[in-house]
């Protein structure tokens, strides 16, 4: 089990300015989403979540690695990070998408999913520049704000 604080780091995770954050005028069925989540059926729920909502364009990635791989080539409006990975945190993640050598992979939104909720992962997400942090099981009307915010 790995643990990650903000505090056990000399280096400080990059700040996104919401100007940073790439937009795009989209419709939600329109809109491309990344999850990135180990337990298949966890996913599969995500999915079926934001299919409701009238997402339908998403790419599921098991692991942070084969996020890594995906995320270039599917150029996703935002990326539903799982906080615990098997091959690394969502946070090591986060900074290695935020120090991706393609600027459209650096500024894709990131929205953390996490097992439980605890004050302390708002804070460190914030910190790590996500948009937000959820908590399994995912509230639809959650999600959907946190998307729609991104919608403009």
């Amino acid at each position: 089990m790995q643990i990650h604080s903000a505090a056990s780091s000399n280096r400080l995770p990059p700040v996104i300015a919401a100007e940073d954050i790439f937009h795009l005028s989209l419709d939600p069925a329109d809109f491309r989403i990344l999850i990135v989540n180990e337990d298949m059926q966890s996913a599969a729920s995500l999915k079926r979540t934001l299919r409701e909502l009238g997402y339908y364009t998403t790419l599921t990635a098991y692991s942070a690695k084969r996020a890594l791989d995906a995320a270039a080539d599917f150029s996703p409006s935002v990326a539903l990070l799982d906080l615990e990975l098997p091959d690394m945190t969502g946070f090591q993640l986060a900074h290695k998408l935020r120090s991706h050598l393609l600027s459209s992979v650096r500024r894709v939104p990131l929205l953390a999913v996490a097992e439980r909720s605890v004050l302390a992962n708002r804070e460190l997400t914030r910190a790590a520049g996500f948009i937000g942090c959820l908590t399994k099981p995912v509230i639809p009307m959650e999600l959907n704000s946190l998307l729609w915010g991104l919608l403009d």
